[in-house]
């Protein structure tokens, strides 16, 4: 039985991760949603500098317990050429033992290198790694394998495709045997949400684990929807438009998931948009660099209103709320003046 976390990289690498376990043989679990339990567990075991995705984490690996066999913890040095990720990716797992060390509960670690700057050190050689481990062949590693990447390929064009996050992702979180022996993936169960056309269209951009937690994040997306905001997300957005919004930087940035969120916000900017929401981890520092650069290029463009929401686990909902929508209100009295300049 193979546990997989239901934070940092569960909600871009479910698919692929899933499928290959499932494809191996393995039964996989995940861990239940966010609660108050598993974020205190997660505060009281991590260290006070770790920004809450990481507290989260510990949470999420110590609500594993019992549950399973192994859990799957990747080391994320690097998922794209020639970048990083935050130096906690990269300690993750080192910082579980240290929990570890001092609480025999925890369960064990299923520890993979993932590397993309070495050569053949992206995710297929730590998925080898992984299931070596675990003692199969190679032969069926790359069955494995060529299931997991017909799963993530396919979860990744829906988003393009501008299906709901959540939703795309509720067909793996069932089963990573989604894929029919004809190769075709059935629909999802979810029905898409209907929103009003004529709502204010706000993209939201912050860290998938921040932004579709709906614990952490006080339901942002859903208080959003719920106004009939169009919301969209970075995981909506083409790598290759991200890249060419960064190009105006005078040097390219080595963080991939700060790279993902610079190059949506400055791509967005350009487009009819009604509003920008930065959603970021207190204690993050590539989020602290993130954000203040989105929101430099809001203000030099001057038409873009701008709301920066820095969440810990001390942040009340009351004050999120309270901000979101004087921020929705700020929106909907610009398109008002708009409105009565045009008809003037």
């Amino acid at each position: 039985m193979i546990g997989i976390p239901r934070a940092l990289g569960y909600y871009e690498y479910l698919p692929l991760w899933r499928a290959f376990f499932e494809g191996l043989g393995c039964s996989v679990v995940l861990s239940a949603v966010t609660n108050k339990v598993i974020l205190d567990q997660g505060v009281k075991a991590s260290v006070d500098e770790a920004c809450l995705p990481v507290k989260l984490y510990y949470g999420h690996v110590k609500a594993l317990s019992g549950k399973a066999d192994y859990v799957f913890v990747p080391r994320m040095i690097s998922v794209q050429s020639k970048t990083y990720l935050c130096p906690k990716f990269l300690g993750i797992p080192d910082m579980l033992r240290g929990a570890a060390a001092f609480d025999s509960t925890y369960p064990q670690m299923l520890v993979a290198n993932v590397n993309s700057r070495l050569s053949g050190g992206g995710w297929d050689k730590a998925l080898t790694e992984a299931a070596e481990e675990l003692g199969f062949s190679r032969l069926r590693i790359r069955e494995a394998q060529k299931i997991a990447w017909k799963a993530q390929k396919d979860f990744e064009h829906r988003l393009i495709q501008g299906e709901y996050p959540p939703s795309a992702l509720a067909i793996w979180e069932k089963s990573g045997r989604a894929l029919e022996p004809g190769g075709v993936l059935p629909r999802s169960t979810k029905r898409r949400e209907s929103i009003p056309s004529g709502g204010p269209h706000i993209a939201v951009m912050g860290h998938s684990y921040q932004l579709f937690d709906s614990f952490t994040s006080m339901n942002l997306l859903g208080r959003l929807k719920a106004k009939g905001v169009r919301v969209i997300t970075p995981l909506a957005m083409d790598d290759e438009k991200c890249r060419q919004a960064t190009r105006i930087l005078p040097k390219r940035l080595f963080w991939s998931f700060g790279q993902k969120l610079l190059g949506s916000s400055l791509h967005l900017m350009n487009e009819p948009i009604d509003g920008l929401i930065y959603v970021a981890a207190f204690g993050c520092g590539p989020d602290s660099m993130i954000g203040e650069m989105v929101e430099r290029h809001a203000r030099r463009l001057g038409q873009v209103p701008y709301l920066l929401l820095t969440i810990d686990e001390h942040t009340g909902e009351a004050g999120v709320v309270t901000r979101i929508e004087a921020f929705l209100d700020l929106i909907m009295r610009q398109k008002e003046g708009h409105l009565l300049s045009a008809k003037a």
